[in-house]
């Protein structure tokens, strides 16, 4: 009995190990995924599970390290959302509820610095110029309405990767990091006086993470499109 306790124990360490790295490089997967395609030749589109080859190139680690904490910060406020939807009817555990906030901040933060750190890095090596020509002649408007994407975003992220600006693009996913960052500072200024939050600025925080994740995704949708 205790052998059969102990396997299912171990089973279900691997279960969460596995779920855990998938949910990272999945998310890496539609946003921010082969955005290193753009820096070094050789990138590599396929996941694995070998962490070596998951990690090259150089730029990688850094793309999945930020995906990963920007998906902890989103869950965690999504997280505090249902406890502002449900505190009428539940109430509130006021140390949970600042709790849960302080994991969305400390996430983002560090999502941040990650990516921060990739744009420190990529600044070191050279531009893949036959990935810069494909994304200067990629055909934005046709790919734009065959996948009925979401225009503002798009033509957004088209400004750069349409003249090749990949500098700018980093910029502007920090930036989308740092208008977050704002929101959750104003709200966590807010809570740690014991009060409620306003809705208003808890809608547009929520959205600001739709914004930021669609962004980030649309530029994978338009490298996957490229190099397969």
């Amino acid at each position: 009995m205790n052998k059969q306790i102990k396997r299912y124990c171990v089973t279900g360490i691997i279960v969460i190990f596995i779920c855990y790295f998938f949910a990272q490089v999945s998310f890496a997967s539609v946003w921010g995924n082969w955005r290193e395609c753009v820096s070094a030749s050789g990138c590599s589109c396929t996941l694995t599970l070998d962490i070596k080859k998951s990690m090259s190139p150089s730029l990688k680690p850094y793309i999945l390290e930020s995906a990963g904490y920007f998906l902890k910060s989103h869950d965690a406020f999504l997280e505090f959302l249902y406890s502002v939807e449900m505190s009428e009817s539940n109430g509130i555990d006021s140390v949970e509820f600042k709790n849960t906030l302080y994991r969305a901040v400390d996430n983002m933060e560090k999502a941040k610095i990650a990516y921060s750190n990739l744009k420190t890095a990529s600044e070191k090596i050279p531009y893949n110029r036959e990935m810069i020509d494909q994304l200067m002649k990629f055909d934005y408007d046709g790919f734009r309405i065959k996948n009925g994407l979401n225009e503002p975003i798009f033509e957004k992220l088209r400004t750069f990767l349409g003249r090749g600006d990949i500098a700018g693009f980093d910029d502007a996913i920090i930036a989308n990091m740092d208008a977050i960052l704002i929101k959750l500072y104003e709200i966590k200024s807010v809570v740690d006086k014991g009060l409620a939050p306003e809705i208003m600025i808890v809608w547009r925080i929520y959205q600001s993470y739709s914004e930021a994740q669609l962004f980030g995704q649309y530029m994978s949708e338009v490298f996957r499109d490229i190099l397969f």
